[in-house]
């Protein structure tokens, strides 16, 4: 310490301490890592969101229902399901609601699962 202080007046810097080892990062979290925990988050389904559309569901007269079945082929399903990851749960509560079952599914989304 007496001798750093004596360096200081002199004008010269004090030698600095042995930094292997330190964290370097200034503390900001790896952006990457972030990043693809932020999706996997994202695209988990929402319980609220699903609530949400089993309601809107429920509201929707026959005709409506049937006309969402036949509408939405199983290609575009599978792209709903992306943007909407809570539809592949009701596909699959629906489909297991007819699990064994001969007759057409119930039910708009019933049979793309």
């Amino acid at each position: 310490m007496e001798e750093e202080m004596m360096e200081m007046q002199q004008g010269q810097r004090p030698q600095m301490p042995d930094m292997a080892g330190a964290n370097m990062s200034n503390g900001k979290p790896n952006t990457k890592e972030v990043s693809a925990r932020a999706k996997q988050n994202m695209m988990k389904p929402s319980q609220e969101l699903a609530a949400v559309l089993i309601s809107r569901l429920t509201t929707m007269t026959p005709e409506q229902l049937d006309a969402l079945d036949r509408a939405i082929t199983p290609e575009a399903a599978k792209a709903l399901i992306v943007l909407l990851p809570e539809l592949g749960e009701l596909m699959t509560a629906i489909d297991g609601g007819n699990a064994g079952r001969q007759e057409d599914p119930i039910g708009a989304l019933g049979g793309m699962a």
